[in-house]
């Protein structure tokens, strides 16, 4: 059973308050820094269908990253975001 956005939400916050108030401010950063780095690259001009879904693809495992709390891993799949983003070609769009 896939677990709703409800319950997502409450052990995010059970989890929260659990942590320092340091850790909760570097996942923050983090989290900030994947919502404008995953804006970005979407609003870019030209990308391909395929380009695209990664990057929702690799974004979305950075983001259940910072939910289990990997911050490390959250940063690497952030870098490969941007690596991702940064691939051509960029001649098909999605429709």
């Amino acid at each position: 059973m896939r677990p709703t956005r409800q319950t997502r939400d409450y052990a995010k916050d059970l989890r929260h308050a659990a942590l320092s108030a340091g850790v909760r401010d570097e996942m923050g950063r983090i989290e900030l820094s994947l919502e404008v780095r995953f804006l970005a690259l979407c609003r870019q001009p030209g990308l391909s269908c395929r380009i695209r879904q990664d990057i929702f693809y690799v974004a979305g495992r950075a983001a259940m990253a910072l939910d289990l709390g990997h911050l490390e891993a959250a940063e690497r799949k952030i870098r490969r975001m941007e690596q991702v983003g940064s691939m051509e070609p960029r001649e098909s769009r999605c429709g």
